[in-house]
């Protein structure tokens, strides 16, 4: 029998990853959220999408400054991706809440997260309003990966990228 799961559709799309989105402030304030829906939407050139909370202030952020960086941990900063989803930015340096150190980001003005998998830098291309969230489209400047996770482009097993599947439930690429 076939069960109505309107109310939670999203969740029939996930597992998604689970990464770290960075901002910074017009003053030099950097930022940090956890997030889990983004996806490519072109690879030529090439395009990202990360969809927020309208009300959150990495949304108010990157509508500032136009640029963000997504930042793929692996499964030992789970910790600090749950500091950083049950906390705002606004009145809390998160990066200090959380333990996680900065680096600079190659080619945009918000931090990387250090000790990341993978990091994908972004200038805002456009937004789009959808419902609660807005939906940045991020032109790819640059994107780089440690090679003890990735070989040509590609996942390895030990990278253990945490997948979200809905609520406060985690798994793990492997």
């Amino acid at each position: 029998m076939l069960q109505d799961v309107t109310s939670d559709i999203y969740h029939l799309l996930h597992p998604k990853m689970v990464f770290f989105v960075t901002s910074i402030d017009k003053s030099g304030k950097p930022n940090v959220m956890t997030c889990a829906w983004a996806t490519p939407v072109s690879e030529e050139p090439p395009i990202v999408i990360v969809c927020i909370s309208k009300e959150s202030y990495t949304a108010e952020l990157i509508r500032q400054t136009k640029e963000f960086v997504i930042n793929i941990p692996t499964k030992k900063l789970l910790k600090a991706l749950w500091t950083c989803g049950k906390t705002s930015g606004r009145d809390t340096d998160k990066f200090r809440k959380a333990g996680l150190k900065i680096m600079d980001a190659k080619k945009v003005g918000p931090p990387a997260v250090a000790g990341c998998a993978g990091y994908i830098e972004c200038k805002l291309w456009k937004t789009v309003d959808a419902g609660e969230c807005h939906v940045f489209f991020g032109k790819v400047l640059s994107a780089y990966a440690d090679e003890i996770y990735v070989e040509k482009g590609l996942w390895k097993g030990n990278a253990e990228i945490p997948l979200h599947l809905g609520g406060s439930r985690i798994v793990y690429f492997r």
